[in-house]
């Protein structure tokens, strides 16, 4: 940040900006007093004496129009510089709703200055105003439309879980599988999750369609796992690997609800695993030991999505009560050409070895990833190369057609994900 930082020394009675004028910076006075005046000649009034610690010239930082007031020293100042370019790529990057909120705020505000100082309001209406309007009009009206589609989606029962075959590294067996929402519009089709569950989360469907997915989860976990016994008799059947998403453990009731579905479907808990984002631990670790406490009470198995992507602090690996971590998908696709990948991945299975954790490969999709884990000691491996997500029936087919090793496995065979 020093680069978007100076200090500027000022004498009195200098004007450090003028009414009118372009301008980039802003500023915090730390030392002297700084007067803040409108118009020119007989008709400038002072409507502001700032002191040490106050910022002046903030709208440069935010709108690119000229100074609405100007600035002079009373007596010797320091100022520091802020500078435009700190603020601005954050600014331009921000989503629709947040660059009109600011340009709205600083034609408020430059409203406000010109009122105190008795001269009539201007209506701006700039283009750029009148852009940020359309494109959040445009945002606002399809974030409806979806939300409703969305909400219509959980009534008519348009969602579906897909599951995707999770084998052990070493012998290549079936040992679970995760499950997977898919949304089969009736218009478009299938909608890719990324479409839909980040405005579940914002909106708050996620919880009910956690609920959907535990319970329809666990519904069709018993009929696959009857299919696995019929097949492989005497062996204990697959885990089911279900997604939780931080919202639906806000509210620690809601566990008590995970209890009730759980019990309701008759499946041993300790066929179960839940799946939990590393946000969970960061954003509240003091609720997030106590949320996976109670889920480790229900008798299910927990596991960390996506390690090493977010927050991987390695504190919360000794403090919560977990059982997997899930290596993310980017890690493993680089290990062949990345070395940096390689020794992640390696320490990550190493890491939890030494904790007794059992690791997950995920999004593994050649031969050549597959013989690494296994030499590097991965427990589990999920990808395209033994599996593409399928429904619950295609599932239950490829039980009876595959034998007891998937790493041979066509997923050519399994419905597209």
């Amino acid at each position: 940040m020093s680069e978007h930082i100076h200090a500027r020394e000022m004498a009195a009675n200098q004007v450090i900006f003028r009414e009118g004028e372009a301008g980039d910076d802003a500023y915090i006075l730390e030392s002297g007093r700084i007067e803040i005046s409108m118009g020119e000649g007989d008709a400038q009034r002072v409507i502001a004496v700032l002191e040490p610690g106050e910022i002046f010239g903030e709208m440069a930082l935010i709108a690119n129009a000229p100074r609405s007031a100007t600035a002079t020293t009373i007596e010797p100042c320091t100022l520091l510089v802020l500078r435009r370019n700190r603020l601005m790529k954050p600014i331009e990057t921000a989503d629709p709703i947040m660059r009109l909120t600011i340009q709205m705020m600083v034609e408020r505000l430059n409203d406000a200055s010109r009122w105190k100082a008795g001269q009539p309001l201007i209506s701006q209406g700039s283009e750029a105003q009148r852009r940020a309007f359309a494109e959040v009009r445009e945002l606002a009206l399809r974030r409806v439309r979806t939300e409703r589609e969305l909400r219509r989606a959980i009534e008519k029962d348009e969602l579906a879980l897909h599951y995707q075959p999770i084998v052990g590294i070493a012998d290549g067996s079936l040992a679970g599988y995760e499950a997977l929402m898919r949304w089969n519009h009736p218009e478009q089709g299938f909608v890719p999750p990324a479409r839909f569950i980040p405005l579940a989360e914002e909106s708050g469907m996620v919880v009910q369609m956690g609920r959907w997915a535990l319970e329809r989860g666990l519904q069709e976990h018993a009929a696959i796992a009857a299919v696995y016994r019929t097949v492989h008799p005497g062996q204990p059947p697959p885990f089911i690997s279900i997604n939780v998403s931080a919202a639906q453990l806000h509210d620690l009731s809601e566990i008590d609800r995970f209890a009730g579905i759980i019990e309701a479907a008759g499946v041993e808990p300790d066929q179960i695993k839940l799946e939990i984002t590393e946000s969970l631990m960061a954003d509240d670790p003091e609720h997030a030991a106590e949320a996976l406490g109670r889920l480790k009470d229900l008798g299910v198995t927990l596991a960390i999505d996506d390690f090493g992507t977010g927050y991987s602090s390695l504190s919360y690996l000794h403090r919560f009560p977990l059982d997997t971590l899930k290596i993310d998908r980017s890690f493993v696709s680089r290990m062949d050409h990345d070395m940096a990948s390689r020794l992640l991945v390696r320490a990550i299975v190493d890491l939890a070895a030494d904790l007794g954790l059992q690791t997950v490969a995920e999004g593994v999709e050649t031969e050549a990833e597959y013989a690494e884990l296994a030499e590097l000691g991965c427990d589990f491996g999920q990808g395209y190369l033994m599996a593409r997500p399928c429904s619950a029936s295609d599932l239950r087919g490829m039980l009876a057609q595959s034998g007891p090793d998937w790493r041979g496995w066509n997923a050519a065979q399994a419905a597209p994900a």
